[in-house]
Formats: C-alpha cells, structure tokens, sequence
C-alpha cells in the first residue's frame, strides 16, 4: 500500500510540475508578445502585460489543477 502511495503521489506531482510548466510558458510567451507587438518599453508596460497574462491564465490554471487533482483523487 505504501508503495502505491508514492507511485501515486510522483505522478501527481509531475502532472502538477507540467502544468506549471505549461502556464509558465505560455505566460512568458504571452508578456512578450504583447510587449512586442504593441512596441511597449516601460515597465508600467511589462506590469500591464504581465497583469493581462495572469488573467487570461487564471481559468486555465484553475481547470488544469482541477483536472489534475480528479484524476489522482486529491480532496
């Protein structure tokens, strides 16, 4: 029992790993896409940017944990 407990917890914590890779990726993509493409230097700019990303990546962050935690049972 105890060695399926850890088989299940190291899975869970590389699906959470990958998920938080994922959102970090498409975040960093996301600040400077939008740095880029609207040509802002400031850093109030990067602020804007990074406040944008968060809240477009909040629901998919939110749905990727949720999915994560049914498929491993988590409470």
């Amino acid at each position: 029992m105890n060695t399926q407990f850890g088989s299940n917890h190291q899975a869970s914590s590389l699906a959470y790993a990958a998920i938080n890779t994922l959102i970090w990726v498409i975040y960093l993509a996301l600040v400077l896409t939008i740095t880029q493409v609207f040509a802002l230097r400031s850093p109030m700019a990067e602020v804007i940017a990074t406040l944008a990303a968060a809240i477009l990546l909040y629901p998919l962050r939110r749905w990727a944990t949720r999915a994560a935690r049914q498929r491993f049972r988590h409470r």
